[in-house]
This record gives structure tokens, sequence and C-alpha cells, in this order.
């Protein structure tokens, strides 16, 4: 009887065991809300902020920098930015280097540089 009790019990607690594996995996990682990738995006959200929401919420509303939207458009930043170097426009909107280095670590995270 002992036999057959553990013989039931062991598929039953691999199962448990190998369901945890998963969860033990996405602990190990590294998620945005806690590293360094995150940090980045706060930082260039800032600057999108101060250098870029201030014309585009005039201009085109939606087309407004947010966290939830700012990797999708990634891309369009990265080209604007530093493939054409179109924007930001004027002279007091200008980017400092320091917020053209923010950016583009950001853009590393992004898979895009």
């Amino acid at each position: 009887m002992r036999h057959s009790i553990t013989r039931l019990l062991k598929p039953i607690l691999l199962c448990y065991g190998l369901a945890g594996i998963p969860a033990l995996r996405a602990a190990e990682q590294p998620t945005m809300e806690r590293g360094e990738p995150f940090h980045l995006k706060q930082a260039a959200l800032e600057v999108l902020q101060t250098k870029c929401n201030v014309c585009h919420k005039k201009k085109n509303p939606r087309r407004v920098f947010t966290l939830d939207n700012m990797s999708d458009l990634a891309p369009r930043i990265y080209k604007q930015v530093f493939v054409k170097q179109r924007m930001p426009k004027g002279k007091e909107t200008q980017l400092t280097r320091e917020e053209y280095n923010t950016l583009e670590k950001w853009l590393l995270t992004e898979n895009l540089l």
C-alpha cells in the first residue's frame, strides 16, 4: 500500500516541480521594472517629454511620447533623431550631448543600435 501511494505521488510532485521552473527562470531574468533598462527608459522619457512633447502636443497630439508607447515608436525616434537628424526642431529644443547619450543608451536596450 505504501509503495502505491509513493507511485501516485511521484508524478504529481514531479509535475508541480516542473511547473515552477518557468517561474524561476523569469525571476532570474532582469525585468524592465527592476533593472537598468527601466531606468534608461525613464531617463529617455524625460528627454522626450522636455524636448519633444512640447512641440508634439501643439502640432500632433497623437504623437506625444509616453512610457506606454515609446518602445513602439523607438524605430521612428531613432530615424528622426540619429539618422535624419531632423528632430527636435528649433534652437531652443536642441538636445545636449548628455540627452543624445541617454536616448542612444535607451535605444540600445530596444535593440535598435
